[in-house]
């Protein structure tokens, strides 16, 4: 049996997110339904974690298994002909050793993008949030840092709390890049909308929606009626994961 590896890149905007749903168009469930086809054998496709309905990903690692003998690079080549053009594998390796592109990943770098100007460009529209009011950025900055670190983030996760929600963020930036605000952050594993509520929250401080402190508080009492708007999926790309 072979593993082979993938690195997948995606719009997610007409998608469910990553899981497969019944009659609901998923990541996964296209994935599966092309390599079938390919491979002539039932196939499921694993990824490093699920990605919420309406987010992209630059770089989602994905495995599975095969008895096929295809040649990696002819795979790679049907595979991606036979997609939509808003899925493609962008890399195709076979693993020598067991791997699990889940329970093996040991980082995710994740960024949620803001627009700030006026007017957004029609082609990075599916891409940014835009934000429309002027934003505190030094107040969000401020804020922001007190997210670094082992912390319970239940606050930030709208339903379907699980059995755990203790979390560490290793690495959190928010800069600007001319008419956007890129947030930057990286941590051992992410719940479900947590990161669109960081940036939702972050958002409502920087406005002056919430007060500062909010995220301390939000931290000290895992209350989730603390927590400011959830942002729009559409914002938010996953970038990297990294493994040992």
């Amino acid at each position: 049996m072979r593993i082979l590896l993938l690195t997948v890149a995606y719009d997610g905007t007409r998608y469910a997110g990553w899981q497969v749903q019944a009659r609901k168009p998923t990541i996964q469930g296209t994935l599966e339904a092309v390599l079938r086809r390919i491979l002539r054998e039932p196939v499921t496709v694993t990824g490093s974690g699920r990605t919420d309905a309406g987010v992209h990903a630059a770089a989602q690692i994905a495995h599975l298994k095969t008895r096929s003998s295809i040649p990696v690079p002819r795979l790679l080549r049907s595979l991606n002909q036979l997609l939509p053009p808003d899925i493609a594998v962008t890399r195709m390796t076979e693993s020598r050793r067991p791997f699990h592109a889940r329970f093996d990943a040991r980082r995710k770098q994740y960024r949620y993008r803001m627009f700030t100007g006026e007017v957004v460009p029609p082609f990075i529209r599916p891409y940014v949030h835009h934000v429309t009011v002027p934003l505190r950025v030094a107040l969000m900055r401020q804020e922001a840092a007190a997210l670094k670190g082992r912390h319970d983030f239940k606050a930030f996760v709208r339903a379907g709390t699980p059995r755990t929600t203790t979390r560490t963020i290793t690495g959190l930036r928010l800069a600007r890049r001319g008419q956007e605000l890129h947030l930057d952050i990286e941590g051992n594993g992410f719940l479900h909308t947590m990161v669109r509520s960081i940036a939702g929250t972050l958002i409502d401080v920087g406005r002056g929606h919430l007060p500062v402190g909010t995220i301390r508080r939000m931290l000290k009492s895992r209350d989730r009626r603390l927590a400011g708007t959830t942002a729009p999926a559409q914002g938010l790309v996953l970038l990297d994961v990294s493994y040992r």
